[in-house]
């Protein structure tokens, strides 16, 4: 099976065993970028193309128009939130299957990064927004060496493998390089930068604790007891950032940090 197969057959696996948006929402990054695109989807008004919708989560927030999706995975699109109407098909993202010019607006947000070919994503959004139309796109950021791939970590617990062993296809990218593409494909760069921003500081004590618990956890070898770590880590990350952001801290800590841990570019044709 060649790289893109297995990634195929991979992200399948994932749309049918992995709840990705019952997990990943719950935890600081999840609710700090789902409040960000939907601030930001709230100023587009005319129809939107979700590129790698997975449940549809975003299409069913936007109410400024007709909803779109596409995914590679037949398996998530199946499982599809319902509770208003949305139009969803399956589909690479590296080769969409519209006419040009076709949508007002597109939405791609942590896609890019499990893409083999980023070029290809950017030169489809062009293809399928209309002039003036913009698109949201966002991907993980990193800080000193950039990878390509990962460890399937805990989607192992899930039972997902891959053809391409025990790592998977999962790279970041600088706002800079997201807009050296952007204007490859001929799209104007309006906005860019990063966010969760708030995660470098809400973090820091939870991860040493977490850090502990797996060093500890190598001589119990405890699914359970990692699965427990895991979601403490999450829980008390949660609740350094409602400290700080209740008592008025967090502006204090966010001038110590850089840039977030996520990138994002806001392009219009």
């Amino acid at each position: 099976m060649n790289e893109k197969a297995a990634l195929k057959d991979f992200y399948e696996q994932c749309g049918e065993k992995y709840p990705e948006e019952e997990l990943v929402y719950k935890t600081l990054r999840g609710k700090l970028r789902k409040k960000f695109i939907l601030q930001r989807l709230g100023e587009f008004h005319g129809s939107l193309l979700e590129i790698g919708c997975n449940r549809g989560m975003y299409l069913q927030e936007y109410k400024g128009g007709d909803s779109f999706g596409v995914d590679l995975s037949f398996s998530v699109l199946r499982q599809a939130h319902r509770e208003k109407v949305i139009h969803l098909a399956v589909a690479d993202a590296e080769q969409l299957c519209f006419k040009n010019a076709c949508f007002d607006h597109v939405l791609c947000s942590e896609v890019l990064e499990h893409c083999l070919h980023p070029q290809d994503i950017f030169n489809g959004i062009a293809a399928v927004l209309k002039p003036n139309g913009r698109a949201l796109l966002t991907t993980p950021n990193y800080s000193k060496k950039k990878h390509e791939y990962i460890e399937l970590g805990s989607l192992k617990s899930f039972n997902i493998d891959c053809d391409c062993g025990n790592f998977y296809f999962h790279t970041a990218y600088k706002p800079g390089e997201l807009e050296i593409m952007a204007q490859k494909a001929g799209l104007k760069v309006v906005e860019s930068g990063t966010l969760e921003k708030q995660v470098k500081y809400a973090a820091k004590i939870p991860a040493a604790v977490l850090l502990f618990g797996r060093v500890v956890n190598k001589v119990f070898r405890s699914k359970r007891f990692e699965q427990m770590n895991d979601s403490f880590f999450q829980v008390f990350t949660n609740r350094i950032y409602d400290i700080c952001h209740i008592t008025g801290l967090e502006k204090y800590l966010l001038k110590l940090v850089p840039e977030g841990v996520r990138s994002f570019i806001i392009m219009e044709k």
